[in-house]
């Protein structure tokens, strides 16, 4: 019994270490988990087994974030990207040495899956982006 539990988990994690890409064209801030009005946010979001990388604009703005896995915390998936979701901690380039402890979660339910990074510190303000695409690249 403790093999079978140990294989589904091991085969539930390496579900979230699959080279993926995410596309978004809104999203909101969250401010003291109240949901902002949402902004256009034409962003690719690529997930692999050592970084989360998030380039795009967001109100024409050019951003381009680095994030370094740390570690997986969750990943229940019954389909990746589909139905389920996952937690990463992870480190954040936030430019010009600066980094910060972060959290990144995606939730994927009844057809709409969404994106969050927040401040490990603070998570009660991040952001928050609409997945309307995804798919898994080939290795």
């Amino acid at each position: 019994m403790l093999g079978v539990f140990c294989s589904v988990v091991s085969v539930g994690f390496t579900q979230c270490e699959k080279l993926s890409v995410s596309k978004t064209s809104s999203g909101r801030f969250i401010q003291n988990n109240v949901k902002q009005a949402d902004i256009p946010f034409e962003a690719t979001i690529t997930i692999n087994k050592e970084k989360i990388k998030l380039s795009g604009n967001i109100a024409g703005q050019s951003i381009n974030i680095d994030n370094e896995i740390k570690s997986v915390v969750l990943c229940e998936w019954k389909e990746y990207l589909k139905n389920g979701q996952s937690v990463y901690k992870v480190t954040t380039d936030k430019g010009n040495g600066f980094f910060e402890n972060s959290i990144i979660r995606i939730i994927a339910k009844d057809g709409k899956t969404t994106i969050s990074f927040a401040a490990e510190a603070d998570d009660k303000n991040g952001l928050e982006l609409d997945i309307y695409e995804s798919w898994i690249e080939k290795q």
